[in-house]
């Protein structure tokens, strides 16, 4: 019997790429991984808006800059504590029925997304946390530059646009989960709508493009730190998550009813 040293055996690569494919996670379909998700958020939003406007219309207030002020709107020049509560309350008023109805849209595209990749706390995270920054460097923009005088803000495209960053990121976290070609398809399809909205946004006196940007890079940014759906790969709910959730919903909830407050009572 020989017990001397044997030759090298050789592999053929093909073979060694058919073992490294086993190893490897099957592809997912996207919707069917994560299953039937209701988009209760995204409705409760788009309601919400719809309410705060038509109690608007039926006082005949629609366009009136003081009453948009009482409402919540993003004023710049107003004490901090003030201006703080404004920056998600500006997210449920809209200058007019086609503001009202571009923004519901494109949340339509947005946000059921959201809520079925990053959950609807991870939904409730983006939009309020995002919208609220988006209010923020908005506000910031708008003092700087319009000195003295006041210049307000409403509207949810700047929280639309974080949820529009949030995606992108999920798309590219995703890249190695998804069947071939479809990370790139959910990135390309936003990028196609964010880059129309923002260009709009040059072309139409008035839009809040800054907010627009602000939100698009707080989703980004967002989107990098939020958990995906367990059923993607994310981790269960924990107590951090959990709690932030529930501390944005708080947030975009309170921020509604102090509107409603000061709009019907002031």
């Amino acid at each position: 019997m020989e017990t001397g040293p044997r030759d090298p055996v050789e592999f053929d690569p093909l073979l060694d790429d058919f073992w490294q494919a086993e190893r490897e996670e099957p592809p997912v379909e996207l919707w069917s991984a994560v299953g039937d998700v209701p988009p209760w958020a995204t409705m409760l939003l788009i309601l919400s808006w719809a309410l705060v406007f038509s109690l608007l219309a039926f006082r005949g207030q629609v366009g009136d800059a003081a009453v948009f002020i009482l409402w919540g709107a993003s004023v710049t020049h107003a004490p901090a504590a003030d201006a703080a509560w404004r920056l998600l309350a500006s997210t449920f008023l809209h200058a007019g029925p086609l503001h009202l109805l571009l923004n519901a849209a494109s949340m339509l595209i947005f946000g059921p997304a959201v809520e079925r990749i990053y959950t609807r706390r991870g939904f409730a995270v983006v939009f309020a946390l995002g919208g609220a920054l988006a209010s923020l460097a908005s506000l910031l923009w708008r003092t700087s530059h319009h000195g003295a005088g006041l210049s307000l803000s409403v509207g949810a495209s700047g929280a639309i646009f974080a949820l529009a960053g949030a995606l992108l990121t999920a798309a590219a976290r995703l890249r190695r989960r998804l069947a071939p070609g479809r990370s790139r398809a959910l990135g390309g399809a936003v990028l196609f709508l964010v880059a129309q909205g923002l260009a709009s946004g040059f072309t139409q006196y008035g839009t809040d493009n800054t907010a627009h940007g602000a939100g698009l890079v707080a989703g980004l940014l967002i989107g990098t730190l939020l958990p995906l759906n367990p059923r993607l790969g994310g981790p269960g709910p924990g107590r951090a998550s959990r709690a932030v959730g529930v501390l944005a919903a708080l947030g975009l909830v309170g921020s509604l009813a102090l509107a409603l407050w000061r709009g019907l009572h002031g």
